[in-house]
């Protein structure tokens, strides 16, 4: 750690250590940038400032993505994970997503620890200021100034400040300044935009009350442990040791609901004294109980903050109810009768930059040198920011040294996905990162992140010596395994004799084409190829080349779409058209596609928030 004691400059300064800022300043300290991290306090390294939880759909696949590129999330992630589960399990592997139940306390310690062992000044101050300069006409970043250390001079500038710029908590008629709980707001340096005239954005977002979870009726609630067999985050990693622990299940009912609807008028979010949107796909306790009135209950998972449990986090139950009526509902929940609760639940309202003012390298358009990653670009999430950060991190270097942004198509990850959609701006709300939003889903899964990332990040310089020995001896094991795949062949018949079901039409296929049959297995084919026994392979390797196998003979089906979508690009759209019978289409594209009334699919194609998959179902509907 790196106290500043007179007038210095660095390469890359990022201001924030959340999941963007730890993510950033390590990727340009691997870049071999002089690279300085600016935070408030230590508490503020990695905090889960919301849900103690990590991954999910969509968010998983992030996760996997950061971790193959050399970021720290996933590390971060198993070593402080306390319940690990792999989503929609009994689906295609496309649609799995890793998550974790995270030990709040574990995750900043072992974050702080990663970050140390980087080659990353971290500076405990508030930036206050920001210095530019301007050549050609053309302005750019020159230096900050903090509260107590004074001017610090900088090429890049990283900016990942979360819900910190003119942050401000609202619980009932009560609001007050805030970051989040019990931290400063950012009030300087939220002037410094409107100042430099960017496009500003207010949004929200809300957390639920903390409960003590000692004074919880578990038995009265329904159980939910995790896999038998945790499965990783990290590449880095075979197998999670550490001890798991189980969470639980309840709802909502009839008394709830009318103690929430009775005190509404109490509500922030519905007095008006909160206008701003908050994320769609995790909505209030409020807005569920008002929006969804036909609905007799609704669930709330009780997860454990820590791996000691003292304190739980009800999931499902975001407020911003006042206090007295928060401690009201709660104890007509099932197994919350008497519980005690160790912080209210509370909305917050922050200011954040329209992502039209970024490019895909997370530069901002204005200033050259300035880049922004995180809840500032109006997304929510530990995992899209540390998506963010990585990308921002890399790019901050590379403008140094007056490179090539690096830019991750659609195709190649979700990190593609994230940077392409945010910088169509415009966004009515935080946004959030799921499998839809991806027309490449088939190809994107989380399993193969490493085959699709990690020989770009050993170029970049991105990626440690450890990831890299051990991604290319996975590689050279896969490869081996491919090319003998796709050297055994043989007909329906010898396939059937080892109970290989395949269309009987005499056609000889590879042993790489069966596998990826539904009712194939490695078992079977060795037993019809018993050198396959030779390559040696482990479980997870054994699935994953499996999984590129069943996904290739869709990988055609879903190139010939996107040319579809290319060739009817001008089809008109019909004036009366009701975009609600467009089956597929999320509620947040349909209110998109009812604002803006695009005259034919490339105006729709640009809208905010509309994703090619989106498009692709709008093309169908149309045509139809």
């Amino acid at each position: 750690m790196f106290h500043v004691k007179q007038f210095i400059s660095y390469d890359v300064i990022v201001i924030g250590a959340g999941h963007a800022g730890v993510e950033a300043a390590t990727m340009a300290s691997r870049l071999g940038a002089k690279t300085a991290l600016i935070t408030f306090k230590k508490d503020d390294i990695g905090t889960l400032s919301c849900n103690p939880a990590m991954g999910g759909l969509g968010k998983g696949h992030l996760i996997r993505e950061i971790d193959a590129m050399g970021g720290l999330i996933g590390n971060a992630s198993d070593l402080s994970g306390i319940q690990f589960r792999v989503l929609n399990r009994t689906r295609g592997t496309a649609v799995q997503g890793p998550r974790a139940q995270i030990d709040r306390l574990q995750y900043k310690e072992n974050m702080y620890q990663l970050i140390n062992n980087e080659n990353i000044d971290i500076i405990f101050d508030e930036v206050i200021d920001v210095t530019l300069e301007t050549k050609n006409n053309l302005k750019r970043i020159n230096s900050v100034r903090l509260s107590e250390k004074g001017k610090i001079i900088c090429k890049s500038l990283i900016v990942t400040t979360g819900t910190f710029l003119k942050g401000r908590i609202h619980q009932g008629k009560e609001n007050w300044s805030a970051g989040r709980m019990g931290a400063n707001p950012s009030i300087k340096l939220a002037n410094f935009f409107k100042d430099q005239k960017f496009k500003m954005l207010r949004l929200k977002t809300g957390t639920p009350p903390r409960l003590s979870s000692n004074s919880i009726d578990y038995n009265k609630c329904m159980i939910q442990y995790g896999d038998k067999k945790p499965e990783p985050f990290s590449f880095l990693r075979e197998s999670i040791e550490k001890d798991q622990i189980a969470c639980h299940i309840t709802q909502t009912n009839a008394r709830t609901h009318k103690i929430i609807n009775d005190n509404l008028k109490n509500s922030p979010i519905f007095d008006g004294s909160v206008k701003s949107r908050g994320p769609r796909y995790c909505p209030s306790v409020e807005d569920k109980v008002f929006k969804f009135n036909s609905k007799d209950n609704h669930q709330i998972f009780l997860e454990p903050e820590t791996l000691n449990n003292e304190v739980t986090y009800p999931n499902g139950i975001s407020t911003s109810l006042p206090i007295k009526t928060q401690q009201e509902f709660l104890r007509t929940i099932r197994g919350l009768e008497k519980v005690e609760v160790l912080r209210f639940g509370y909305s917050i309202e922050y200011d954040c930059v329209d992502s039209i003012e970024i490019d895909q390298t997370f530069q901002t358009k204005k200033i050259e040198g300035l880049y922004l990653a995180g809840q500032i670009n109006g997304t929510t999430g530990y995992e899209e920011a540390a998506a963010q950060g990585l990308l921002s991190g890399i790019n901050a270097v590379l403008g140094i040294n007056k490179k090539e942004g690096f830019v991750i198509s659609r195709s190649q990850g979700y990190l593609g996905v994230l940077s392409s959609d945010l910088t169509k701006g415009g966004l009515i709300e935080p946004y959030r990162m799921f499998t839809s939003r991806a027309e490449y889903r088939i190809l994107l899964r989380a399993d193969n992140a490493d085959e699709r990332l990690t020989d770009l990040g050993i170029k970049l310089g991105t990626v440690e010596d450890k990831r890299k020995a051990k991604w290319l001896s996975k590689k050279k094991v896969m490869a081996k395994a491919y090319k003998k795949l796709n050297e055994l062949y043989a007909s329906p018949q010898e396939y059937n004799r080892f109970q290989i079901k395949i269309n009987q039409d005499g056609k000889k296929r590879s042993a790489y084409e069966v596998l990826g049959y539904p009712d194939t297995t490695w078992d079977k084919l060795k037993l019809k190829w018993p050198q396959l026994n030779e390559l040696n392979l482990n479980k997870t390797i054994e699935r994953q080349i499996k999984s590129n196998s069943f996904y290739n003979r869709y990988t055609h089906r879903q190139e010939m779409e996107i040319e579809e979508l290319k060739k009817d690009q001008t089809l008109k759209i019909r004036d009366d058209v009701n975009y609600q019978n467009c089956k597929g289409l999320s509620n947040e594209v349909k209110e998109v596609l009812e604002k803006h009334k695009p005259n034919n699919i490339k105006e729709a194609r640009l809208l905010p928030g509309m994703t090619p998959a989106a498009a692709n179902i709008l093309l169908r509907f149309v045509k139809k």
